[in-house]
């Protein structure tokens, strides 16, 4: 059956017509990961090692402006607040991402992104100047907000400017921009850089430089051609975008063939108790929110916020913690930078069945040996062996297919809405691991770890039995594959 799927998959992508890079293409993309989606990895990993001296700060100035001496354990509350309300923002931020992408379009909602993410710089750069911890906790309030629509909006917007055959590369530049942002933060916070305790507010800030760069010439970016035909109905202005960026008429006839399949008996776009109430969005539904739920629960997220802190327990220096969390930082860059090629040859199920397989395994590894490594002192290497390997694994599929997955199952009337429940969710698990993740260390110990590689292997069985194949199949064959609920034929 797979043999069948595949051979079906690579004729399709045959037919299309080879469509050149255009600098209109290469630009749009490359300048909306850098302005936007770098930014927001970047206010992901920022606090990871400068943490000490921020909690020293937060507990002084709470006693100065308060008169409030709090315990270690609020302490760690408060702690824990400032990493997750920057996912509460993500929440909120995807909420209302939908009715942007569709209000403002999805170049506008890069814009509005921006907006928000230079606000909140504003605010990293004045708290400790006004000695303000509840300007800190706004800050990444507001940066979530911001991530929220670029996780959303900024996948779909390479999605649509892409042709069929580029769909894949393209889709994959939102979570490379993520990795490059967090590698930037933690090279920024060493503490030979602004890392100390008396920089940290700057490193906190320091993304705007990239923003700067990238947001001038914004009125130079394309606008999604979808967008345009089927939410504005704007066809001229459609058919020259697309001559902008194919760089000539190559295949447009049969794009625009395609966007009048997405768009003909679904009006131009659909409210979010019109998805809900289709019985046809269930499984797709189903799968992208498992898909962006799964990512957070696999564990990756406490690697991320708190991999200098697992490092120390696992037996290494403070210097050697941070060095080693650069160090898995630049694992998780350079395999997510492999991405777009894995995306464009090989199959979206092969890809994502090794990538959740392999995770919980490594999850499941990587407990057991820190269960064990007071008795055996060794296993501390293989400890951070299954760190790396796992960051490896987490970039083949579970970390760069969630964010354009919609894009490849949902059609343009209903996209915005179904993506913007997905990053809900995906935000809303994020924030409970960033949340919940110290109390449920020390409630569990390391057995935490075991429950992340069962949530791995949950989101495998859901691709083995319900993923259709989307690589190189127009997006209304793949809806019409997924659209009977679990009764669904999706292998064909």
């Amino acid at each position: 059956m797979m043999e069948v799927e595949s051979a079906s998959s690579l004729v399709e992508l045959k037919k299309q017509p080879r469509i050149r890079w255009t600098a209109l293409l290469v630009w749009s993309t490359v300048g909306s990961t850098i302005g936007s989606a770098l930014p927001c990895g970047y206010c992901m990993g920022v606090i990871n090692t400068p943490a000490v001296h921020m909690r020293s700060w937060c507990q002084a100035m709470l006693l100065e402006n308060y008169g409030l001496e709090i315990s270690p354990a609020a302490l760690d509350t408060l702690w824990a607040l400032i990493v997750a309300i920057y996912l509460i923002g993500g929440v909120l931020g995807s909420a209302c991402a939908g009715w942007a992408a569709n209000r403002f379009g999805r170049r506008g909602c890069f814009l509005l992104s921006g907006a928000l993410l230079l606000l909140a710089a504003l605010m990293f750069a004045s708290c400790r100047w006004l000695r303000s911890v509840e300007l800190l906790l706004l800050g990444r309030l507001v940066v979530g907000v911001g991530g929220g629509l670029v996780s959303t909006c900024l996948p779909m917007y390479h999605s649509e400017i892409a042709s069929l055959s580029q769909r894949g590369t393209l889709g994959v530049c939102c979570s490379v921009g993520f990795s490059i942002g967090m590698v930037v933060s933690q090279i920024c916070t060493l503490q030979s850089l602004f890392g100390g305790e008396e920089l940290w507010h700057i490193a906190l800030s320091f993304y705007v430089v990239f923003m700067a760069v990238c947001y001038a010439p914004f009125r130079l970016y394309a606008e999604s051609p979808k967008w345009l035909y089927i939410v504005k109905e704007r066809r001229q202005e459609t058919i020259q975008m697309l001559l902008r960026l194919r760089g000539s008429d190559l295949g447009i006839e049969q794009e625009i063939r395609a966007m009048d399949d997405e768009a003909s008996d679904k009006g131009t776009t659909r409210s979010l108790s019109e998805v809900l109430g289709d019985p046809r969005m269930l499984l797709p539904l189903v799968l992208l929110c498992a898909y962006q739920g799964g990512q957070q629960l696999s564990g990756c997220s406490a690697i991320f916020y708190y991999s200098v802190s697992i490092f120390h327990n696992g037996g290494l220096s403070t210097s050697a913690a941070e060095w080693m969390n650069l160090a898995a930082g630049n694992v998780n860059l350079a395999t997510s930078l492999m991405g777009p090629l894995l995306m464009a040859k090989f199959n979206r199920r092969t890809l994502m069945l090794l990538s959740t397989a392999f995770c919980g395994l490594l999850m499941f590894s990587f407990g057991w040996m820190v269960e064990y490594t007071a008795h055996i002192p060794w296993f501390s290497y293989g400890t951070m062996a299954s760190i790396f390997l796992y960051l490896i694994a987490f970039q083949l599929a579970l970390a760069p297919m969630p964010s354009f997955i919609g894009a490849e199952m949902f059609e343009v009337p209903s996209r915005s809405v179904a993506l913007s429940i997905g990053n809900q969710v995906g935000w809303g698990c994020n924030f409970l691991v960033g949340f919940l993740f110290p109390a449920m260390h020390t409630l569990l110990g390391s057995y935490v770890f075991l429950v992340f590689a069962m949530c791995s292997f949950l989101v495998f069985l859901l691709t083995k039995f319900y993923l259709p194949e989307t690589r190189g199949r127009e997006v209304s064959k793949v809806a019409e594959l997924v659209s009977r609920g679990f009764r669904s034929k999706v292998l064909q």
